[in-house]
């Protein structure tokens, strides 16, 4: 947590790490129980927060595909 008051969780951290690679490897977060291809919702491990998750481009080049398979 921040000075602010806000921040992630470890054990929530833990679960949005491979959601983040799932995205981020072009994947379907429909796989993984999501709503829609990049959107999903996230209960706190512990059960007292849930928030929804939505991936968006930002307009960058993805660095994590090959430029030779395109």
């Amino acid at each position: 947590m921040n000075q602010q008051g806000y921040g992630i969780c470890s054990k929530t951290m833990m679960m949005l790490y491979p959601l983040m690679e799932v995205v981020r490897s072009g994947g379907d977060l429909r796989n993984v129980g999501g709503s829609g291809k990049y959107e999903k919702d996230i209960v706190c491990p512990d059960g007292c927060v849930m928030f929804p998750l939505t991936a968006r481009r930002i307009g960058g080049e993805n660095p994590f595909i090959s430029k030779a398979f395109i």
